[in-house]
């Protein structure tokens, strides 16, 4: 039987009844699973509750559903597979038609790192690339006891955002996650990233929009970053972009894009938009009141701060040779400036 995805404000209760098929086909999957012979452990892509959810998925729900449905059939389908199973898995399956790898940048990150890769083996990638740099501590040994993890070690710090350029360049998945190994973030927060690069968005940002101060009371980046995201013509984007994590990136835009340009965030956001990718907001994860306090981002004016400013004066800076090339470009007004100012 097949279904089409509902989206009035009516439809919730007529949903109902699909969650409750999902937990029953997760109980009756879950007690095949429970008679078998009991298997060798696979990673998450490759279990049974990964791949009978997707089975499932595939053979009842047409069109794919948006991720509020989508996430509340994996819900129930993993509920009921537990039940039937007699387990207390906590995966969280997702309808992915591609492959999906994260890519972690770390440092000294002891108290964080092994909580968060737990998070991502609770999705299903098929890889997950660490680059360690600079660590101090105990984190290379912390990476041992997850074996879907690829460390690249390097014993000094790269710099920021070098990291994600190197991931990047290792992985061939169809969707990439970047996170940060000092944010332990859960699962189900980092799943709508991937899914929306799955159903064919470039570039998935973290929606900061609805967290942020009025105008008057936002620091300086963050007029930065609404004021790249105007001159690109994408004011609905706010003040996202590609320099807060997690993120997600089409295999796509990686392989056509020169990745060393991942280095400076706001620079390859504004390639990806002008060259007609597509770059949505997607999903809010709260990384302001989790973000770890390191000498250098914190106070006014802070290195980290500065080095941003200059990523973004990178990204005007490119927009503007471009529109030149093009012969795009046109003298402002006074009353241009003023008009557009206004608008951020």
């Amino acid at each position: 039987m097949k279904i089409k995805q509902r989206t009035s404000a009516t439809s919730r209760k007529n949903k109902d009844p699909w969650v409750r098929r999902a937990f029953k086909a997760g109980w009756r999957n879950g007690s095949v699973e429970r008679a078998e012979t009991a298997k060798e452990k696979l990673h998450f892509y490759e279990s049974s509750l990964q791949l009978t959810f997707v089975e499932w998925m595939n053979a009842n729900i047409n069109p794919r559903p948006g991720y509020a449905l989508m996430k509340r059939l994996s819900a129930a389908y993993v509920q009921g597979f537990n039940k039937g199973k007699g387990s207390s898995e906590n995966g969280v399956p997702l309808l992915l038609q591609g492959t999906a790898a994260a890519v972690v940048c770390a440092s000294s990150e002891e108290d964080s790192l092994h909580d968060m890769l737990n998070e991502l083996e609770r999705l299903p990638l098929q890889e997950v690339i660490v680059v360690l740099n600079g660590s101090r501590d105990n984190s290379y040994t912390i990476l041992h006891s997850h074996p879907l993890v690829t460390v690249v070690y390097y014993p000094e710090l790269l710099g920021h955002d070098v990291g994600r350029s190197i991931g990047a360049r290792l992985t061939g998945a169809d969707a990439v996650l970047f996170c940060d190994g000092d944010m332990v973030i859960p699962a189900e927060h980092l799943a709508p990233f991937l899914y929306a690069v799955d159903r064919g968005c470039d570039a998935a940002l973290n929606n900061l929009n609805g967290l942020l101060p009025l105008f008057m009371h936002q620091d300086e980046l963050t007029h930065c970053k609404s004021f790249l995201n105007m001159a690109l013509g994408r004011s609905d984007l706010g003040a996202n972009s590609l320099t807060a994590v997690p993120h997600a990136l089409s295999g796509r835009l990686i392989h056509e894009m020169d990745v060393r340009h991942l280095i400076v965030p706001p620079k390859a956001q504004a390639l990806a938009i002008l060259e007609g990718y597509r770059v949505e907001a997607v999903h809010t994860v709260d990384v302001f009141s989790g973000n770890r306090k390191r000498e250098g981002n914190v106070g006014k004016g802070n290195a980290v701060a500065d080095m941003i400013i200059g990523d973004h004066a990178e990204a005007i800076d490119e927009i503007l040779t471009r529109r030149k090339v093009s012969g795009s470009m046109r003298s402002l007004s006074r009353m241009d400036v003023a008009l557009q100012r206004n608008a951020i």
